[in-house]
């Protein structure tokens, strides 16, 4: 009996799997300190500690502040991937029904993890490299913006620089370009590298001591126009993102599921689907920096 079509909802423990997994292609979920969770969507009120002491004099008047809260409510997204195989990875599957998870899982959820960068930096769909609606608020334009010069060692400073006065600096993503423009810089007088923490594979954790990640998910380069974007840094606990529905499967053997005009059933093929809706919210955008070339 082949595996029925319905869709699989994805136990605890495999959820949990795949959305570690997302962390190999986001550099959201890599630099921010909360492991993902399932939560559901929620708003968040921002309180922004403002107050500072006050010296008085013995039998004055004491001063107060005014402290303001504000909300900022989480977006939903709803993103989904759909890979088409031939039929005959259909019978590999009836020795057990999770191993359509397995198949999926490494490519799908890469894209997941892909797609979570695009939305918050661009609010760019990734799968066709448009812009989405205005109801999406692009980190690459509220941020503080920084214009790239000529020297790569200037252009990271004044980055970190822009923000560092009222925020602190937790986290760096950088496009693969500005990764290994840092990677060949090298100190005059000795020839070794200014930062030999970022390898040749620029798959750095770290630089001068705070947490990075680089991927071109930092650049949009799927963007169909592009976004001049080399970097973000800031503090990346301002960053909320996680899990409100439950990843899952689905296996689907009749149709065009995906608009392309050729029926499945009729060239042998199954589609294999992966849903899941995420909610985030950036709390603070002026706590990120964001480096644009010229």
């Amino acid at each position: 009996m082949a595996l029925s079509t319905p869709g699989i909802t994805l136990p605890r423990s495999v959820a949990a799997a795949i959305t570690t997994k997302i962390k190999d292609s986001s550099t959201i979920a890599a630099l921010s300190p909360r492991v993902p969770q399932l939560f559901a969507d929620d708003t968040v009120l921002v309180f922004d500690g403002a107050s500072e002491a006050e010296v008085v004099a013995e039998g004055a008047k004491k001063a107060a502040y005014e402290q303001s809260l504000t909300s900022v409510t989480a977006k939903r997204v709803k993103i989904q991937t759909t890979t088409r195989v031939t039929n005959e990875l259909k019978w590999a599957d009836e020795d057990d029904q999770l191993e359509i998870i397995k198949r999926i899982q490494e490519d799908q959820a890469a894209a997941l993890g892909r797609a979570l960068d695009y939305v918050v930096y661009h609010a760019i769909n990734p799968k066709t490299g448009a812009a989405l609606d205005a109801g999406y608020k692009k980190l690459s334009e509220t941020a503080t913006q920084v214009t790239a010069g000529k020297d790569a060692l200037d252009n990271f400073d004044n980055l970190v620089s822009a923000i560092n006065e009222t925020y602190d600096v937790n986290g760096l993503a950088m496009a693969k370009t500005f990764a290994n423009q840092l990677r060949k810089l090298r100190v005059a007088a000795t020839g070794g590298r200014y930062f030999p923490e970022i390898p040749l594979s620029l798959n750095t954790t770290s630089v001068e001591g705070i947490t990075a990640a680089t991927s071109a998910t930092v650049s949009g380069v799927r963007a169909t126009e592009p976004t001049k974007v080399l970097a973000f840094a800031g503090d990346f606990n301002l960053i909320r993102w996680g899990m409100v529905r439950d990843l899952s499967a689905e296996i689907i053997e009749y149709g065009d599921p995906d608009g392309t005009g050729v029926d499945l059933k009729n060239t042998g093929q199954l589609a294999y689907r992966t849903e899941a809706t995420l909610a985030y919210t950036v709390l603070d955008p002026k706590a990120f920096a964001v480096l644009k070339s010229a």
